[in-house]
């Protein structure tokens, strides 16, 4: 870490270039003699990347930021935020701070947060930056997680983990046993530390093989940001032996939208089926991840067009978890039925269906965009239709 990177001069530079082309600053000399161009480039890169991931970094004065790498892989503030909501107590170690972000939502909620990183580097800027955003209740440890948990005394109520998801050659892993640490070896461990843990997965984790491979776990929250889901929260409870509820989660500038189920409730569930009535509904992305596709009929009053299709309709507008349309019309997939709806531009969406929107695209020569919606998918008599419809704005 460079500290002369914190020097006023050099941050009123970084401010006045965030929109200055970066191949022309790193083959530029550096105005500072403590301050390389290389260094100004990556801080104005970083700074540039962050302004809605992370608000409260790209609006305090004084950030450091880290590499690219570590910035890309950071959680961003909105999806921290909902973490630090389902801890409480008095102390919380974050066996993985890194860059510090989840560490930071933390401190707002606990009393004491310990951030435990492997690489100095980011514990001194996680360190700077907790003096910048004057959080007084965060104790850096530069040390190995598990290492952290063996050695210390410290009675702690939460335990937050987010094993890498990259091996040492930086290509991705997706399943439990291959991330670092295996928290599967480490369960026993940090339930006789505290009684509480917050483990974070990548989406692409399959929930039964988690469920599967974890002990204890009281709740699953999936979490979307603006309709893509970013990560899975897995809270385990020790001598939890119930059944888990999950969580689907939706993030946007404006509202958290949850739906709450437990998988029983949803293999129990019996679908019902209509053809497309004057509503159409599309789950968003956290509950499709969620697997809850027969429950939302009876949840929410809405029937299914298709037993593989989860699209969903209704007569009367429904307050259902995603997006709201208007049916305007309904068309076999017959390339002179679609020309009848005389569009010049559309956007499209699959959903159970053979064509993909590139082939459709050209195969109609539609060009993306506009205020009109089409779905190509299968009825519930099995045939492939689109419907035509427009967008609704939801009132929560």
């Amino acid at each position: 870490m460079n500290d002369a990177i914190l020097h006023a001069d050099v941050q009123a530079f970084i401010n006045e270039n965030l929109d200055t082309d970066i191949l022309k600053l790193v083959f530029k000399k550096s105005p500072f003699a403590h301050v390389s161009a290389k260094e100004l480039a990556e801080q104005i890169e970083a700074k540039r990347k962050i302004n809605k991931k992370l608000p409260t970094w790209f609006t305090t004065p004084g950030i450091y930021f880290a590499n690219k790498l570590n910035i890309s892989q950071t959680s961003s503030e909105a999806t921290a935020t909902y973490k630090a909501s389902l801890v409480d107590g008095n102390t919380l170690a974050d066996l993985t701070a890194g860059f510090g972000v989840d560490t930071y939502a933390f401190s707002k909620k606990m009393k004491q947060v310990y951030h435990v990183e492997t690489e100095l580097e980011l514990s001194n800027i996680a360190q700077s930056n907790c003096d910048a955003m004057k959080v007084s209740n965060v104790t850096m440890v530069h040390a190995n997680g598990i290492d952290f948990l063996e050695q210390t005394k410290e009675t702690l109520d939460w335990i937050y983990i987010d094993p890498s998801r990259r091996t040492d050659t930086q290509e991705k892993v997706y399943f439990l046993s291959d991330c670092e640490p295996d928290v599967t070896l480490y369960t026993d461990l940090f339930l006789f530390k505290c009684n509480n843990i917050l483990i974070k997965t990548g989406p692409l984790l399959d929930l039964s093989i988690g469920q599967a491979q974890l002990k204890h776990v009281k709740e699953i929250h999936i979490i979307a940001l603006n309709n893509e889901v970013k990560e899975v929260l897995w809270v385990l409870e020790k001598g939890f032996k119930g059944e888990p509820s999950v969580k689907a989660v939706q993030l946007s500038n404006s509202t958290t939208e949850v739906f709450a189920f437990l998988r029983s409730g949803e293999q129990a569930a019996v679908p019902t089926f209509s053809l497309p009535q004057k509503y159409l509904y599309e789950p968003n992305a956290a509950v499709l991840k969620s697997g809850a596709f027969k429950l939302l009929c009876s949840r929410f009053g809405v029937n299914k067009l298709h037993p593989h299709s989860h699209l969903y309709t209704a007569s009367q507008a429904k307050d259902f978890p995603g997006r709201h349309f208007e049916i305007k019309a309904v068309v076999n997939y017959n390339k002179k039925e679609i020309q009848k709806l005389d569009l010049g531009k559309a956007n499209i969406s699959t959903r159970n269906f053979p064509d993909s929107v590139a082939t459709i695209r050209k195969k109609l020569k539609l060009k993306d965009g506009g205020s009109e919606y089409l779905f190509f998918t299968k009825n519930v008599d099995d045939k492939l239709i689109v419907i035509s419809c427009s967008r609704l704005l939801q009132t929560k």
